[in-house]
């Protein structure tokens, strides 16, 4: 049986940023508590929504960013790039091959993984950056 714990995400203390982070956390929550009884029509409209919220999250994110002229912001975008790959690869995958497992794998491990990187190393500086900025004006 799939099983799998709450994800939780760091907070930035820049409110914009974490409730987009707390809204793609709480649907891939979500998606996987049902994943697992779920036919493929609903895995596929899972799907279309975590992409959905996700480059919502990354607009959003990176029009903060460019609008202080946030250092790393091309270095920023390109990770964010790089991940939106690896989801249409995943889902690709799920659409050719309907493995439940090796998406489960990939939404638990692998992009979790990511996200949790990604903040730490990326989001924590570029709100810390725009916090600053923000306090300055």
């Amino acid at each position: 049986m799939l099983s799998s714990k709450p994800k939780h995400c760091t907070s930035t203390q820049l409110e914009v940023i974490d409730d987009l982070h707390r809204e793609e956390i709480e649907i891939l929550n979500d998606f996987m508590r049902v994943l697992p009884n779920s036919d493929d029509d609903q895995i596929d409209e899972w799907l279309q929504r975590l992409e959905g919220q996700v480059l919502h999250h990354f607009n959003e994110e990176e029009a903060c960013m460019k609008r202080v002229m946030c250092p790393g912001f091309k270095r920023h975008v390109d990770a964010h790039s790089e991940t939106l790959k690896a989801i249409r690869e995943a889902r690709k995958n799920w659409d050719e091959e309907r493995d439940l497992m090796q998406l489960w794998n990939f939404l638990e491990y692998d992009y979790m993984a990511w996200f949790e990187h990604h903040v730490r190393d990326y989001d924590l500086p570029a709100a810390e950056f725009i916090r600053q900025y923000e306090e300055g004006q």
